[in-house]
């Protein structure tokens, strides 16, 4: 195996990992954290974000705004499998939905991330809490749809052979 195919498989591993990982810490987010503040807005989102120390621990699950990078060995693979053509198209689908999660989140999600959990909801009244609520929810199901997309994606990549770029035949 070439020191290509054998980078282009490792880092084609440690896409699939990291995105496993993301795939449970955001499902465990949407099924324990997220009722948790979500309950019953105004007063869930208040007292959650003003009175824990869920503001000061978040990035401990999350990571900062920079960890987008983590998303890097999605590029390298696609960059190291582009010859062959399967893991190629699957690959681009995959980093194309991460791409997107990441403008949708940046651009729609952090501005309201901004005053629902680091202000808690600052002075907003109750009716506009309940909304921006809602449209967070909305927002991170969504995008939660477009990162599965990929994650499909990757997986498909994931199962395909490593084609022999001499021989056009596959190998594993």
């Amino acid at each position: 195996m070439t020191t290509r195919k054998k980078l282009f498989n490792f880092f084609l591993w440690w896409a699939v990992l990291g995105f496993s990982i993301w795939l449970g810490g955001t499902i465990f987010s949407m099924t324990v954290v997220v009722p948790m503040w979500s309950e019953a807005p105004p007063q869930s989102v208040k007292e959650f974000f003003s009175e824990t120390s869920f503001n000061k621990y978040i990035f401990n699950f999350f990571g900062p705004p920079w960890m987008a990078i983590r998303n890097l060995p999605v590029l390298i693979a696609l960059v190291l499998g582009w010859y062959g053509k399967q893991h190629r198209q699957y690959l681009l689908i995959t980093f194309i939905s991460l791409i997107i999660g990441i403008i949708y989140t940046i651009t729609y999600i952090y501005p309201i991330n901004d005053i629902l959990m680091t202000k808690a909801g600052a002075d907003k009244s109750a009716e506009e809490i309940r909304t921006m609520v809602d449209k967070w929810i909305f927002a991170d199901r969504l995008r939660f749809v477009v990162m599965l997309v990929g994650y499909f994606f990757l997986l498909k990549a994931f199962r395909r052979a490593i084609p022999d770029e001499t021989k056009n035949k596959s190998i594993l």
